[in-house]
């Protein structure tokens, strides 16, 4: 055996003699300490201490007010822990309601092509966006102070609002928010549907882009391609 190969031997051996020392010490003390609780029973140094019969008894009773105590600390706990809790879990609010104007109300879901320009979350549109919106895609005011838009002389869909009262009539002052556009084609009065249709759809996407909103159903799903090519072949 070389000298390096023997250093290590003697290397591990040392380790080994050090580790089975420690753990030895550990189960010496873990020995004492359980000898130690065996002999200073409660009821050993009841019976070595406390002669008196009435000390004994009151001794009894604080201990077992003292145990008493600690059962209602302990419920006391459980019962505080959820309330501590629940700030932790965020309070929803419910979704705002989307007001809905007595002329879209009354109609026939068959006779009416009705689509939401919102934000997902409910934010609001300001005024001042409403308006850049407006005047961008060339929609108007109409005599009910709904939007509308005209195509080939005649009105190939109207927007009211999604907020109470339904219409823009204020929607130059400061203070006018809506949560978005109602677009819609009355099919009873609408003589071209197919073109008012796509009109609507091209002037739509403007407004998405303009406003950053999203396009939804009346039932608030959110539109999909499969739902306008539907509604194309419905009109033609």
């Amino acid at each position: 055996m070389d000298t390096t190969t023997f250093r290590w031997v003697l290397v591990i051996i040392a380790a080994i003699v050090a580790v089975a020392i420690y753990f030895y010490g550990q189960h010496q003390s873990r020995l004492r300490k359980r000898s130690a609780i065996e002999t200073f029973t409660r009821e050993e140094v009841d019976s070595a201490f406390v002669e008196d019969e009435q000390l004994r008894f009151e001794l009894n009773n604080l201990n077992q007010i003292l145990r008493d105590n600690e059962v209602e600390e302990d419920l006391d706990e459980i019962q505080i822990t959820p309330a501590m809790e629940s700030p932790q879990t965020p309070f929803m609010l419910p979704d705002p309601e989307i007001f809905v104007p007595t002329i879209l109300a009354n109609k026939d879901a068959d006779r009416l092509v009705s689509y939401h320009l919102r934000h997902g979350d409910f934010r609001l549109i300001t005024g001042e966006e409403a308006s850049a919106a407006v005047e961008h895609t060339g929609l108007e005011l109409n005599n009910d102070a709904y939007l509308e838009y005209l195509e080939e002389g005649e009105v190939a869909f109207q927007v009211a609002s999604l907020t109470a009262p339904g219409d823009f009539a204020e929607i130059d002052q400061l203070d006018f928010t809506t949560l978005g556009f109602n677009c819609f084609i009355d099919l009873d009065v609408c003589d071209n549907p197919p073109l008012a249709y796509e009109a609507m759809l091209k002037k739509i996407d403007e407004l998405v882009r303009m406003l950053n909103v999203k396009v939804y159903k009346s039932n608030h799903e959110l539109l999909t391609i499969s739902d306008v090519t539907s509604i194309r072949e419905q009109l033609s």
